[in-house]
């Protein structure tokens, strides 16, 4: 069993749908540590909320996530996130945000580590310290991107690339490889990964998921018979792509087993814990029908 330290908010979503709203729990350690842990691993969440977010933690419990690294800090409001889903995608607005993630609480014993920031929570100096204590460090830089504005409304910026340099594998969405200037996924893959000289997972829904490292570039189509849900697909997607990896190496396996997570995910409503076989079964299948190239 691998041992995946998941750093980023726990937060609460409130999701506005055209029939009413949901309230549940959301970030990076919600959505890619119960993709990691449906998948027979450990995710350790690494986290900060306040007393009003207590709950939270028995919800990740549920998820199989491991919360015995999230601290609870007296005067502080846990992370909160307002996300109203529209045709052109979502808007959203930080009302509450939690203090920052120390240096100190990157110490734990993991085989690896998945950095997902929603809020600016991490710094690059944690990805350094990242990349100098575990054998394999993704990143999501969505929270290192975003922008809040006077209303606290969620806004992207460009940033540089550079000091992620040394991680394994760089995951990008639409919403933000657009944001650095790249059009598609492909090109935000291939070019970002002969930048840094890693695995890069860019997807969007109507390109796929594309994938490119190792001097390979790959490209999936997620098909799922019914979506209900897609919030927190992305971190999903990274979770999986990352266990994939850490198990075989392979990157078309872990591409598939990415593919069939996020599937699985987009069924549900919530943050709810997959079935293992199922989802590698569908992998195994969805094998067959990943895209390969070359740089």
């Amino acid at each position: 069993m691998l041992r995946i330290g998941v750093v980023g908010y726990v937060v609460v979503d409130e999701v506005v749908w055209p029939g009413g709203v949901r309230v549940s729990p959301g970030g990076v350690p919600t959505y890619a540590g119960l993709a990691i842990s449906s998948l027979g691993h450990r995710a350790l969440a690494v986290s900060n909320i306040g007393p009003d977010g207590l709950w939270l933690l028995d919800r990740l419990r549920e998820l199989g996530v491991d919360t015995s690294h999230v601290r609870v800090l007296e005067g502080h409001a846990t992370t909160r996130f307002r996300i109203e889903r529209i045709d052109s995608g979502r808007r959203m607005w930080v009302p509450a945000r939690c203090a920052e993630i120390s240096m100190e609480q990157m110490e734990l014993e993991a085989d690896a580590v998945y950095l997902g920031p929603v809020a600016g929570e991490i710094r690059p100096e944690h990805v350094a310290a990242a990349v100098k204590r575990f054998r394999k460090v993704a990143l999501d830089p969505q929270g290192m991107m975003r922008v809040l504005g006077p209303d606290n409304s969620v806004s992207l910026r460009p940033i540089s690339l550079e000091p992620f340099t040394g991680i394994g594998v760089l995951r990008f969405s639409e919403e933000e490889y657009k944001a650095l200037g790249y059009t598609t996924p492909r090109e935000a893959a291939v070019k970002t990964s002969q930048t840094l000289g890693c695995d890069v997972v860019a997807s969007s829904p109507s390109h796929g998921i594309w994938v490119c490292g190792g001097g390979v570039v790959l490209r999936g189509l997620v098909r799922a018979d019914r979506i209900v849900d897609t919030v927190g697909a992305g971190d999903v997607v990274g979770g999986a792509y990352l266990v994939g990896l850490l198990e075989t190496g392979d990157r078309a396996y872990a591409l598939a087993l990415a593919m069939a997570a996020v599937a699985h995910r987009m069924r549900l409503h919530g943050p709810a814990r997959l079935e293992n076989s199922a989802v590698r079964e569908d992998a195994e299948r969805m094998l067959e029908d990943i895209e390969r190239g070359t740089l």
